[in-house]
């Protein structure tokens, strides 16, 4: 065909100008082969063949239109393959090969270096980081009681202790998220760490309630970062398509600290005394301190890329650099440049910028009285069991495992179920454009411009995220506000303890799955800003946990326990009709909000999205102008 024929002369004139400079371009791919026609070369456009199974591999490791990556074959790095072994077209849908598919962008250069193991690696250091931050909330609620006698203050200022470190957990995370996308993850993770576990020895020696309460809020503002930060790293290294079940995978494990807390409270405080619980935190914080210094890599895109690209500092380097193995594995020698975020300047505003946004804005507030419901849950189930059932601090303790245990489960199911709606919706609305683009090309007697631009300017044919995100949301609010509505009517008329547990479990279950829906759609509207964008999550909730928690005393005085959780269900049902913004008009809202922003900005040469390494010698770079040249004269001649 013309079209064969035009890519292999183009070959072989570059061919010759490459023996001219003495270079080879290794052709071979590992064992493996793209699956193409005769013997055309991947420099011009690449014929592959495309199967229903691709395809779907295609929609669960492909689609992130904020990168534009599609699956690819990994080939062996070379730079003679990086240079010239790519796919140019972005139109190319699969390829065959039985290995292992990865995300890949246009040039064949993978969205991360970092393999599925290296992410699950990634997962369980965010998890144990992140796990001192939950659990040092809830090993907290058993000692309340035994904490109120021994400062011989009331119940309402025992509250204040968990209202202050609500109050941090919500504040601090917004101003380190904002460093963490400046500075990059590791270092703010290595301090937050630090911090929390010096305010875990101090809160251990304390004298007074006056030196808890203020150790209290360092331990809150210390650890808190961590969870936002994790979000931040799961985002730099997955797509879209697979980011709800890594996003998932991490709450999970953070959360197993909610499902074992309360255990080891009641263990702690009835063996050793409540300091046994700081103490605990402290040794525990210490040994994750030293894991994470050796082990944690840096995964800011604007510094490491796809993780190919060394730090400059280093404070951002892990001992994992210094292996040979992981200096290959990560392609440390031969970085992928053009992987490289855009450095974005820190910016105090931005987080409440991205508050101002209403299609968030009701996002926000529905997940905040969820996760308030939640809390104030778990503070009365401590001091009722321990006042009203007149419970032992051990049995105490093993009635917080059906909360623990069914928020883990949800939170752990919630990212399968998100990944698995992800690929559904998308391989629907790829149906619904390609079904449509047929019917226009019809229309317009298959003039694809005028095609093309008529898809572009029509919001129907835009892949809707927060659809695909919320399109279930409802189902979970109504289960879980049932649920603790029923619980505080149950506790406050000292019904059956069995009723007790049974409600606090399912509503565990279902109001940390709407948590983790809210985190996973911020990560994926902002990945660039993952971590200041989660810090927005973490203050929103946290301020009105705090507001609540530290009324809860007054309000169960005159509404009972019962009436309170009738007027915090209802408040969050009430909420929740509020979703209709982001669901009908969230992707609206959106776009025209990009199109003023793009219109403020200056007109700027468009950059050749085939950048070239800066270390490219000036043969390299002549070498490559000349393939691309031919393979533009080719394609025109094939046309």
């Amino acid at each position: 065909m013309m079209h064969s024929s035009s890519d292999q002369s183009a070959d072989q004139s570059i061919d010759q100008e490459m023996a001219k400079l003495g270079l080879h371009e290794d052709k071979e791919h590992d064992g493996e082969h793209l699956a193409g026609s005769g013997s055309e070369s991947v420099s011009g456009s690449v014929s592959m063949s495309v199967d229903e199974d691709s395809s779907v591999l295609e929609e669960q490791h492909a689609f992130d239109p904020q990168h534009l990556y599609t699956d690819h074959v990994e080939t062996r790095d070379t730079r003679g393959e990086r240079k010239f072994g790519r796919v140019v077209s972005d139109r190319a849908a699969s390829v065959q090969s039985s290995s292992k598919l990865e995300a890949v962008d246009a040039n064949g250069v993978p969205y991360t270096r970092f393999s599925k193991n290296d992410k699950f690696l990634l997962v369980v250091i965010c998890a144990l980081s992140g796990f001192y931050s939950t659990i040092a909330q809830t090993i907290y609620f058993p000692a309340l009681s035994v904490i109120e006698k021994e400062f011989n203050v009331s119940d309402g200022l025992v509250n204040i202790t968990v209202v202050v470190y609500s109050l941090c957990q919500g504040i601090f995370p917004v101003i380190m998220g904002g460093l963490a996308d400046q500075l990059g993850r590791r270092p703010i993770v290595l301090c937050c760490i630090a911090v929390y576990c010096a305010a875990c020895i101090g809160i251990a020696r304390c004298q007074t309630y006056g030196e808890m309460l203020f150790l209290r809020c360092l331990q809150g503002g210390g650890i808190s970062p961590i969870i936002a930060i994790n979000s931040g790293i799961m985002g730099d290294i997955t797509v879209k398509s697979e980011r709800g079940g890594y996003v998932g995978l991490t709450s999970g494990f953070q959360v197993l600290g909610s499902a074992i807390g309360g255990l080891l409270g009641a263990l702690f405080t009835a063996r050793w005394g409540w300091r046994s619980i700081f103490w605990f935190l402290a040794a525990g914080s210490g040994v994750t301190l030293a894991f994470v210094v050796l082990s944690l890599p840096e995964t800011k895109r604007s510094i490491v890329g796809n993780g190919s690209i060394k730090p400059p500092r280093f404070i951002n380097k892990s001992f994992l650099f210094y292996l040979p193995y992981y200096r290959r594995k990560l392609h440390l020698d031969n970085p992928d440049y053009s992987t490289k975020a855009e450095t974005i300047k820190y910016d105090p505003k931005a987080p409440y910028k991205i508050l101002t946004r209403p299609e968030l804005i009701s996002l926000l507030a529905v997940q905040g009285l969820q996760y308030t419901t939640w809390i104030c849950h778990m503070t009365v189930l401590s001091q009722q069991l321990t006042k009203k059932y007149k419970l032992k601090m051990v049995i105490v303790g093993v009635c917080f495992l059906p909360a623990g245990l069914c928020t883990l489960t949800s939170i752990v199911t919630a990212g399968r179920f998100l990944n698995w709606n992800y690929r559904r919706r998308y391989r629907r609305h790829k149906e619904f454009v390609r079904a449509e683009k047929e019917r226009l090309l019809k229309e317009h007697n298959y003039d694809t411009h005028v095609v093309d631009e008529i898809m572009e300017n029509d919001i129907k044919y835009k892949f809707d995220l927060f659809k695909t995100r919320l399109d279930w949301i409802y189902m979970p609010i109504f289960i879980s506000n049932a649920g603790f509505v029923t619980f505080g009517w149950c506790i406050g008329e000292k019904q059956p303890l069995a009723a007790v547990l049974v409600m606090s479990g399912l509503g565990s279950l279902t109001c940390n799955c709407i948590i983790s829906i809210c985190n996973t759609l911020v990560v994926d509207l902002y990945p660039d800003t993952s971590s200041t964008a989660a810090g927005c999550v973490n203050l929103v909730r946290c301020v009105f946990s705090a507001i609540i928690l530290a009324a809860l005393a007054k309000m169960d005085k005159s509404m009972k326990i019962g009436g309170t959780f009738t007027f915090l269900t209802a408040t969050a049902i009430t909420c929740s009709t509020l979703l209709i913004i982001p669901l009908r008009y969230g992707l609206q809202l959106q776009l025209a909000r990009e199109q003023r922003e793009n219109a403020k900005k200056p007109n700027e040469e468009e950059l050749d999205e085939n950048n070239i390494d800066p270390d490219d010698s000036e043969e390299e770079q002549e070498l490559y102008d000349l393939r691309r040249a031919a393979t533009a004269q080719s394609n025109f001649s094939a046309l």
